[in-house]
């Protein structure tokens, strides 16, 4: 399969978010915790706050890149790598479009976050129902981070979801050398 990966812009914008609002969809949904897919809905990935948070991730600079992988035109794939400190770096927006995934794309685009992160101890965070994602960080190293919220763990609502939804959340680090 040929796909490449470059620097994202601002103008991957519309695909970058239908990438995201796919991947959200299929990954988080989970109806007997109450993240029913109209959570990760269009609509509310189409809202001015959503938006607003995804076109952050695609500002380049010293301190922060996105790489998207393409594949005739379509984002497939995608990370976001932020330094945060002269020791840290968080690791966000990573992601590879299902059909996608185990071809090695995600590989790929971890490496580049990891090369830009120039060695810093990384840090992430993920909803704790994504079991698949949580193992595949495990096996590159990466530990629940007890030092950061409650214990590792905190809860996260957005504001489009209905005010008593709550998803449980972990924080996870890797200490790079």
């Amino acid at each position: 399969m040929n796909f490449k990966i470059r620097g994202a812009t601002i103008d991957d914008l519309k695909g970058y978010s239908d990438l995201l609002q796919h991947v959200y969809e299929v990954a988080y949904s989970d109806d007997k915790l109450g993240l029913t897919k109209e959570c990760f809905s269009r609509e509310i990935f189409a809202t001015k706050s959503t938006q607003d948070y995804l076109k952050s991730h695609l500002i380049d600079s010293s301190s922060q890149k996105t790489w998207v992988a393409v594949v005739d035109e379509k984002i497939i794939g995608t990370v976001t790598c932020i330094i945060t400190s002269p020791t840290k770096a968080a690791l966000t927006g990573f992601y590879v479009h299902p059909l996608f995934q185990g071809k090695g794309i995600g590989k790929k685009l971890y490496q580049l976050a990891l090369e830009f992160s120039k060695k810093r101890d990384m840090f992430l965070d993920i909803y704790t129902h994504n079991l698949k994602t949580i193992d595949m960080y495990k096996r590159w190293g990466w530990q629940l981070d007890e030092a950061q919220g409650n214990k590792g763990y905190f809860f996260r609502h957005w504001d489009e979801w209905p005010k008593d939804l709550n998803a449980k959340c972990m924080y996870m680090k890797l200490t790079q050398i």
